[in-house]
């Protein structure tokens, strides 16, 4: 009898366990470009952008951080002044959020490719969040290396948090939109500064992989 409750026990924890760890896995919002782009592109404004110079995104199997695909945007960087490439994810309706209320951080895997530039060009998320669509953006750029994966984190805010990873325009906290997220982007920065901060020009690829939201 007492071997048989145990049993009982075990399997308990067992499939308590297995609960668990679907249900970790189940609040998790992820984008892996598997099968698809997800209705991620260049925005229609960047085109027009002097400053902004990605040129097309496809999916790629070229590289990948996990899966077998990536996002793939090719870049068109000068060199000798900032510009940015963008690509977004937009729920495309007026009406249509994310909620992201309770959701702890923000990340995504980027690929810079050896021949790229040295120690200038990086990486950061932007969220546009709330009914007046407000542009939110990591307060720090993280650096790309070449010929590496190189993740970019940033904790979303909490009602605990007295301090905040994001800055924008017009707007007080992100924690006071987070239940209406609009788009989400990775922009990537070539970040010249003339005279003293410049270098090649670059016209190539950039690969985005894995943006997760736990």
């Amino acid at each position: 009898m007492v071997k048989f409750i145990s049993y009982i026990l075990i399997a308990l924890f067992v499939a308590l366990s297995v609960n668990i760890d679907i249900s970790s896995a189940e609040d998790k919002i992820r984008f892996d470009f598997e099968g698809s782009l997800e209705k991620w592109k260049i925005p229609d404004w960047a085109y027009y952008q002097n400053d902004h110079k990605a040129i097309s995104v496809e999916l790629s199997d070229k590289m990948a951080s996990s899966g077998e695909n990536s996002l793939e945007m090719m870049c068109e960087f000068p060199g000798n002044k900032w510009i940015a490439a963008l690509v977004e994810y937009n729920t495309d309706n007026d009406t249509t959020y994310l909620d992201l209320s309770g959701y702890k951080s923000i990340s995504v895997d980027v690929y810079l490719p050896k021949k790229a530039p040295r120690d200038l060009i990086q990486a950061r998320i932007i969220l546009t969040v709330g009914d007046g669509w407000h542009f939110t953006e990591m307060r720090y750029a993280v650096p790309l290396e070449r010929g590496k994966w190189t993740t970019i984190k940033a904790k979303l805010d909490t009602p605990e948090d007295e301090s905040s990873e994001w800055k924008g325009r017009k707007e007080k906290k992100l924690i006071y939109h987070q239940d209406k997220v609009k788009k989400i982007a990775v922009r990537i920065e070539y970040d010249a500064a003339p005279p003293h901060r410049i270098g090649s020009k670059y016209h190539g690829p950039i690969y985005i992989d894995n943006l997760v939201i736990e």
